[in-house]
């Protein structure tokens, strides 16, 4: 096991580098890449996603240009250097921890006992709903990653999708057994 020691970093750097490592995109690319590929995973904001590369640039691990061809808007291209790339796989090699969880459901439900439950078993339907209709559109990003991909990069992309779907089935089946509960009473 390896042993390395980074002093704390924004892991966003590494979701830009690591979305840049597949292709040279714009800030604005970046962010409808995000939206399509890791939306159940990670997100950010245009306001957080340029200061970000600003740094990354600044510390020479990506490089930009303006695409002269990009029309009147003129757009900065953003491609990961050498440095960059080392930056990225020493920190895919460092050991994983488990992310800190928020959930607003949970907050909500903490003091549920505030509302009435014929509220609550609402909320519990509406969140089962959303979690039904993300399972669907990660089966759909599945079927499209199998017609795009056929190599270990698949694989991993599986994996990472594969994550999402085994915890909104858990959702499913903890919203059922609590929709359940609270019709019992």
């Amino acid at each position: 096991m390896l042993n390395i020691k980074m002093k704390k970093i924004n892991k966003s750097e590494f979701a830009l580098l690591s979305l840049l490592s597949k292709k040279d995109m714009s800030g604005y690319d970046i962010k409808q890449m995000a939206g399509k590929v890791a939306a159940y995973h990670w997100s950010e904001s245009n306001a957080q996603i340029y200061p970000i590369l600003e740094k990354l640039e600044n510390k020479g691990y990506v490089n930009s240009y303006i695409d002269e061809k990009s029309g009147e808007r003129l757009r900065r291209i953003y491609s990961i250097t050498n440095e960059g790339l080392g930056y990225l796989k020493n920190w895919i090699i460092e050991p994983v921890k488990p992310s800190q969880y928020r959930e607003e459901f949970l907050i909500k439900l903490s003091a549920a006992e505030l509302i009435d439950p014929v509220i609550l078993i609402s909320h519990f339907k509406y969140y089962k709903s959303e979690c039904e209709r993300q399972l669907q559109e990660i089966e759909k990003i599945q079927i499209d990653l199998g017609l795009r991909h056929s190599d270990r990069r698949l694989m991993h992309l599986n994996m990472v999708y594969d994550f999402s779907k085994l915890n909104l089935e858990a959702k499913l089946r903890w919203c059922e057994k609590n929709i359940q509960t609270l019709n019992e009473l």
